[in-house]
Parts: structure tokens; sequence; C-alpha cells
């Protein structure tokens, strides 16, 4: 029996193509409307131009250095609205200034995370969406210096 990867390690190796940075970070939701309120009211996102490809939003910082696909759908997995934030989930983690910062501003909102202090050499902090997707938060460390 063959699987797609089978052959892999079999053909001759060529370069493999230099990843530069991420575009976007594109997901699953179920409303549009309550993920986009999440993304900008939370995280400070704002909306981006979007060409007409259905239901959704793309939001991000003005300069494009973080941007989020929010693609309503009912076609793909979505974790739910009572996941967990945990690493082992499928995250994105993204480097703040200050930790301090988001947990007041997240307190503030009434926004639930979960913290990990120095368990990966830097402490961590995790939310998630309306629709569970969990996002993780580290200040700039040794791990990860500026």
């Amino acid at each position: 029996m063959t699987t797609p990867q089978s052959g892999l390690l079999e053909r001759p190796a060529t370069s493999a193509p230099r990843l530069r940075r991420p575009l976007h970070e594109g997901f699953p939701v179920k409303d549009a409307e309550v993920s986009l309120k999440f993304y900008t009211e939370v995280l400070g996102m704002q909306v981006l131009p979007r060409p007409n490809i259905g239901p959704g939003y793309w939001v991000g910082t003005a300069d494009k250095r973080v941007e989020f696909h929010i693609i309503q759908t009912d076609a793909q997995y979505i974790p739910g609205p009572d996941a967990e934030p945990a690493a082992q989930a499928r995250h994105t983690a993204w480097m703040v200034d200050s930790l301090e910062e988001l947990r007041t501003h997240l307190a503030s909102l009434g926004v639930p995370y979960r913290e990990s202090k120095g368990r990966v050499g830097a402490d961590q902090v995790f939310i998630v969406d309306p629709d569970g997707h969990t996002w993780e938060f580290q200040e700039p460390s040794a791990l990860y210096p500026e």
C-alpha cells in the first residue's frame, strides 16, 4: 500500500524553499460577526480590505505584519465554544510587549485566560476565541528575544 508520503524519501533531494514569514492565519468560524467583535475588541485588530469571496473578514494591523482571515463556514473543523485554552491544541503564538498589560486588558473585558509560568523557558498566556481556537501570547525572552 502506498501512502501520499511514502515516496518522498525515495526521490532525489532538492533545495527546500526558504520560508520568509507568515502571510496570514486563516481559520474557520461559525459566526463571522461574533468573531469580528472578538478580534477587533479583544485583540485590537482593524478590518482590512477583502475581496468578495464569501462570508468572513480579514483583520489585522495596518502594516499587515499581523493578519487573520476569519472564514465563516460549516464545512470545516471548529473546536467549539466550550474548548479550553490548551498548548496541546492547534494554536498560534504571538509576541506581545507586556503580558501584564495583556492580562489587565483581558480582565477588563471579562475574557478568561490560562497561564503557564516558565514551562518552556518563558511565561505564556492562553485564550480561546468564540469558536474555541487557542491563541498563545509571550513576552520577549531568552527563548524568543525581540
